[in-house]
């Protein structure tokens, strides 16, 4: 009796079990430098005020602000200038009414003044001893109030907080050197096929290069996690096994791409049965990447992803990456989407959803999409040509031109 295929679920269906199966990740303290991307795994305090003390917002004249309430051009105020205060000293002088402090952006304030006059509304005299104000300021104006952006004490970065340029920037003004943050998921990858070589042999016949580990050592770097490359398993029960258990030992995410299909040379799926792996799903109602299985051993999940490079990288991109940024606490899981016109008609056999490579760009005010044209699920140089991939629902045979499509972008890969 012929071995009937395990049934086929939804590419919904398949991401909602993923992600229900991902366990979040365990922290730990690292260098602030080292954490862009990150997300804090606790809250960060200011440990002082900042500013530290009222400062000057431009270069210019700190002043006493009712000495300058009238000033004109026609009628100026005539200020004598008392000392000269750059960025990173400290006044010695209060400030009495009719002086001025020549002042640096960044400067404290002197005691006494209460308004900065900027540089452009003065003209200097006496060889700098005064200075005629020639615009009236509003008392106050220029200032930066200590403390005004953060206080001793506040939560100036929450938990869960990713940590981009700006946090960065944020944490170093507090003093936050160490910090805790969700570590990085291990990721171990292994190739499969006794076919494939890596990219420094010269293929004899019937080999390939491999294209799938550097390609999916990539989209797991980009993911933010860190990648462990076990090398090509060749179509042997006992090497399949070998890198399998080294690379459950190691990792918290296992991906195999090829030998997930009907074939007879297809060891995965008993090797995953000899290891106690369990199975979720073995096939998805999707084009390309239809032989994808899915399994965990414990808190460790593990991808069977295809062999033909288009269908691996697409699975990567639709479900171990949201899989990885879930682990991190990441909220922002999936790709982002937006609705597009298509430029050319499509056609497809109906049956499966279909993720198609394309070239996506705004134009007129809206989104405009089209097929880059590529040969099938081996194609991976159509993704190369492509920054999205609109899909084609499963029931659609035809798509007009003009028709809309919700596009995945794809642009930012890193």
């Amino acid at each position: 009796m012929p071995v009937q295929p395990p049934p086929m679920i939804t590419m919904e269906e398949a991401v909602q079990i993923v992600l229900d199966h991902t366990p979040a990740i365990d922290a730990i303290e690292v260098d602030f430098r080292d954490a862009l991307g990150r997300v804090l795994a606790s809250d960060v305090r200011s440990d002082m005020n900042m500013p530290p003390f009222d400062k000057s917002a431009m270069d210019g004249y700190a002043v006493v602000g009712g000495d300058v309430a009238s000033a004109s051009g026609e009628r100026p105020a005539l200020l004598k200038v008392v000392e000269e205060v750059p960025a990173g000293a400290v006044p010695t002088k209060r400030l009495g009414r009719g002086q001025a402090t020549r002042i640096m952006t960044g400067a404290p304030i002197p005691e006494g003044a209460d308004t900065v006059i900027m540089v452009e509304d003065t003209t200097p005299e006496a060889g700098g001893t005064q200075v005629k104000v020639l615009k009236p300021t509003p008392t106050g104006e220029n200032i930066c109030l200590l403390g005004e952006d953060m206080k001793i004490g506040q939560v100036v970065l929450s938990d869960g907080a990713l940590l981009r340029p700006p946090e960065i920037g944020v944490l170093a003004s507090v003093g936050a050197a160490r910090i805790a943050v969700y570590r990085q998921p291990e990721v171990a990858i292994i190739p499969t096929g006794g076919e494939i070589v890596e990219a420094e042999v010269v293929p004899k016949l019937g080999q390939i290069r491999n294209s799938n580990g550097p390609t999916m050592c990539a989209q797991i770097l980009a993911a933010g996690a860190k990648v462990h490359y076990l090398g090509i398993a060749g179509d042997t029960r006992e090497d399949l096994l070998a890198k399998l258990k080294s690379a459950l030992d190691r990792a918290d995410v296992v991906l195999l791409s090829g030998g997930v299909s009907m074939g007879d040379y297809d060891l995965v799926k008993s090797a995953w049965a000899d290891l106690g792996i369990r199975v979720h799903f073995e096939r998805i109602r999707i084009k390309p990447g239809r032989p994808l299985t899915f399994g965990t051993l414990g808190k460790k999940l593990i991808f069977g992803l295809p062999g033909n490079p288009l269908s691996a990288t697409l699975g990567i991109e639709l479900l171990v990456r949201p899989a990885l940024r879930k682990m991190q606490r990441r909220t922002d899981l999936h790709r982002p989407t937006e609705t597009a016109v298509l430029d050319e008609p499509f056609e497809q056999k109906p049956g499966r959803k279909q993720f198609v490579p394309a070239m996506t760009l705004r134009r007129g005010g809206q989104w405009h999409t089209r097929w880059v044209g590529h040969t099938g699920s081996a194609d991976l140089l159509s993704l190369a040509r492509s920054n999205s991939l609109f899909v084609v629902e499963a029931d659609v045979s035809r798509l007009e031109a003009g028709a809309e499509v919700q596009v995945i972008m794809l642009d930012e890969w890193v």
